[in-house]
């Protein structure tokens, strides 16, 4: 578990407002959870230690990830998550993982957030 990387998750979640409570379900995989008035969502953080290439597949990095997340027993309208970055990287990927896909968000207004990896 990264847990220093998860603490510097935690507090780039408090700059975009949320509200964040820790997973005290050990057979839940995900670390965390993030809410403010108009939005919820559970976050699992992952630190990789190579840089990631811009034709890289979530699907082939982060395949056991992907998985835990999407077995996770939440209803399917439930945001999930997963917060990615490199160890030399100050900047979260923010990976929105549907049933069938994953998302990369580029810009999300609400959260003031903008990823400067989206191509």
């Amino acid at each position: 578990m990264p847990v220093a990387a998860i603490v510097e998750a935690k507090k780039f979640a408090e700059r975009m407002g949320y509200r964040w409570q820790e997973n005290s379900h050990p057979d839940l995989t995900y670390d965390f959870f993030i809410f403010k008035s108009d939005a919820a969502c559970i976050v699992r953080v992952r630190q990789t230690t190579y840089r990631i290439n811009p034709d890289t597949l979530y699907e082939d990095l982060i395949p056991d990830d992907l998985r835990e997340v999407r077995a996770l027993p939440f209803p399917p309208w439930f945001q999930k998550e997963i917060w990615l970055r490199t160890r030399h990287e100050r900047a979260w990927r923010r990976l929105q993982v549907h049933d069938l896909s994953v998302g990369e968000l580029e810009w999300w207004g609400p959260d003031d957030y903008t990823n400067p990896h989206a191509r």
